[in-house]
C-alpha cells in the first residue's frame, strides 16, 4: 500500500483500496499508522475519489439544532478539517479541533478553520475543562479500529447544559461494538437525550452504512 519512501502512498493506490484499509483496521495503533501516511492526500481521495458526503450531512444536522453561530464547538476526530469547513459554511465562528494524528492536524492547521487544535487520544480521559463547549461534532471517528463507545461519555463531560452533539457511528458497530447500549445507558442516566438517529450513506450513490445521530446534553 505504501511506497518505499515513508509517509507516501503509491501513486496508483485507489481511493477504494485506501478505504478498504481504513475499514480493515483492528486497533487505534493501526489507525495512527494509516492517517500518518494518508494525511496529505486524504481530502483528495475522500472528496474527489469517493464522493464523501458524511462531513456535509453531519454538519447540517448540528446546524439544525444549534442556532447560535458564535457557540463554541469542538470537532472530535477533526482529521484534516473536512467537517470544520462545512461548519464554517453554516456560519459557525468558534471551532476547536481534536485528533490523535499530528499529521492530520498539520493539514487542518493549514486551513485556518480552527481557533485551537488539540492532539489527544479519545481512548483516554480528555484533559479539557468540563462544560467548555455548546456543541460537539464527530464524523468517521466511531468506526472500525478507531474509538469505542466509552469515549462518548467523555465527550459529554466537555459539554455545557443543553449543548448539542452530532456524530456518525458505523452501522456495523451500532450493535456489535455496544454503541446502542452505551447511548441508551447515557439517556437512562439522564446525561443526554437522543434527538434523532438516521440511516444515511457516507458516500454518494452508495447504500446507507452509517448512523447519523444528534444528541442533546441534559440539564443538571
Amino acid at each position: 500500500m505504501t511506497s518505499g519512501k515513508h509517509g507516501e502512498f503509491e501513486s496508483d493506490a485507489s481511493s477504494e483500496s485506501l478505504l478498504a484499509r481504513a475499514y480493515g483496521l483492528k486497533t487505534p495503533e493501526d489507525a495512527k499508522g494509516l492517517y500518518r501516511d494518508w494525511a496529505k492526500t486524504y481530502d483528495h481521495h475522500l472528496e474527489n475519489g469517493l464522493l464523501y458526503l458524511g462531513p456535509k450531512k453531519i454538519a447540517a444536522m448540528l446546524a439544525e439544532g444549534l442556532e447560535e453561530k458564535s457557540a463554541r464547538i469542538i470537532d472530535i476526530g477533526c482529521g484534516t478539517g473536512l467537517v470544520g469547513q462545512y461548519l464554517v459554511s453554516h456560519g459557525f465562528t468558534h471551532i476547536d479541533g481534536l485528533d490523535f494524528s499530528p499529521e492530520m492536524l498539520a493539514v487542518a492547521r493549514s486551513k485556518s478553520i480552527y481557533r485551537e487544535l488539540i492532539q489527544a487520544d479519545l481512548e483516554k480521559p480528555i484533559d479539557l475543562a468540563p462544560g467548555t463547549y455548546q456543541g460537539a461534532i464527530s464524523c468517521g471517528t466511531f468506526t472500525h479500529g478507531h474509538v469505542g463507545p466509552g469515549a462518548i461519555r467523555e465527550i459529554f463531560k466537555l459539554l455545557a447544559e443543553n449543548a448539542w452533539f452530532a456524530c456518525t457511528i458505523h452501522g456495523h458497530l451500532w450493535h456489535e461494538a455496544g454503541f446502542e447500549r452505551a447511548l441508551t445507558q447515557l439517556q437512562d442516566e439522564r446525561v443526554m437525550t437522543i434527538e434523532a438517529v438516521r440511516d444515511e450513506a457516507y458516500f454518494d450513490g452508495k447504500e446507507p452504512e452509517g448512523k447519523f445521530c444528534i444528541f442533546r446534553k441534559s440539564p443538571v
